[in-house]
């Protein structure tokens, strides 16, 4: 049986505004295994990103992490001080950004950039041995020509290069857990499969446990092992990848899936399905049901009492009228 690499538990991360204190995630539980893929889907504003920065406990002012526990490699995460964490992520712990560009410094060349992760979590090693272990990680991550690249700047590499680099930087110490938040949203289809393709290739030599962030479920079936829906900052859907698509249970879920563009669409006239409405601000949040105002099976006590996540057949759903079908 697989090592649980990463239990969250009743997680809650909040924002202290004018308008009062908001949860931006609110309860939130999940495990993921030695090897496994968990994909957390779910549309702008539903939780995804401040979920990842809470585990990598960089959230900032005027957020925080209100409570639960997150359980790294049988660590409670916010138990521990500032150094302990600092120990952890980008060592064991590490996180590939949306978009590269900006996480990159543009005053350093890509080589050292990577030998900073060297210099901080391997310090044991000489100057030579770090540019040499910098060179083999651009190689393994497929860029060529990487000894030119070593000593080039982020802003001469294409989008799917810096995209390589950022990847380099987060495996060059073996990580247990690689957190991708968006990893392709700014490449374009042909360098986006590439990268996936990599990252796929990456997990199954090493057999990391990984979170996939993102709002393309077609990236999820490819993916993923697990899927955690997540709207209005709770996960609404959670269970195994096939199951899910198979079978969605959630309205919300199923919304997602029929928005798919598909080949067999039929004729070029007919148009796409869209969930109506949108996702509503922290400050909006109804009493019950996030989901209430956009379903089409809300009843009145959907309104009055949020759902609680039940479990069928290792399948979980918050929804008082489920589909059963």
């Amino acid at each position: 049986m697989a090592q649980t690499i990463l239990t969250v538990k009743n997680l809650v991360t909040s924002f202290v505004l004018d308008q009062g204190e908001a949860h931006a995630v609110d309860d939130v539980s999940f495990t993921v295994d030695q090897g496994e893929v968990l994909g957390i889907v779910g549309e702008s504003g539903c939780g995804k990103s401040v979920t990842s920065l809470s585990i990598m406990r960089l959230i900032q002012k005027p957020g925080y992490i209100k409570s639960g526990e997150i359980i790294f490699n049988g660590i409670n995460l916010l138990e521990i001080s500032d150094a302990e964490m600092r120990k952890i992520r980008g060592n064991k712990m590490t996180m590939i950004f949306q978009e590269p560009m900006t996480a990159l410094n543009p005053v350093y060349t890509c080589g050292n950039q990577i030998e900073e992760v060297f210099k901080i979590h391997q310090p044991h090693l000489s100057p030579k041995q770090r540019k040499e272990k910098t060179i083999e990680i651009l190689k393994k991550v497929g860029i060529p020509s990487p000894e030119r690249r070593y000593h080039e700047y982020p802003h001469q590499l294409s989008g799917g290069m810096r995209q390589r680099i950022m990847i380099a930087m987060a495996i060059v110490c073996d990580p247990l857990l690689l957190i991708a938040d968006e990893p392709t949203t700014a490449l374009d289809v042909t360098i986006q499969a590439q990268v996936l393709e990599l990252i796929k290739e990456l997990r199954k030599q090493s057999q990391m446990a990984m979170i996939l962030i993102t709002h393309d479920l077609g990236i999820v079936a490819e993916m993923c092992d697990k899927v955690a829906v997540m709207y209005g900052g709770k996960i609404i859907e959670y269970g195994p990848t096939d199951m899910i698509f198979a079978h969605p249970r959630h309205p919300y879920t199923l919304g997602l899936l029929r928005s798919i563009p598909s080949l067999h669409q039929g004729p070029t006239k007919s148009k796409l399905y869209n969930i109506p409405g949108s996702v509503p601000s922290l400050w909006e949040w109804p009493q019950g049901c996030r989901f209430y105002k956009r379903c089409e099976r809300a009843r009145d006590n959907c309104q009055r009492t949020p759902p609680m996540l039940t479990t069928q057949d290792g399948h979980q759903v918050a929804c008082y009228y489920p589909i059963t079908t």
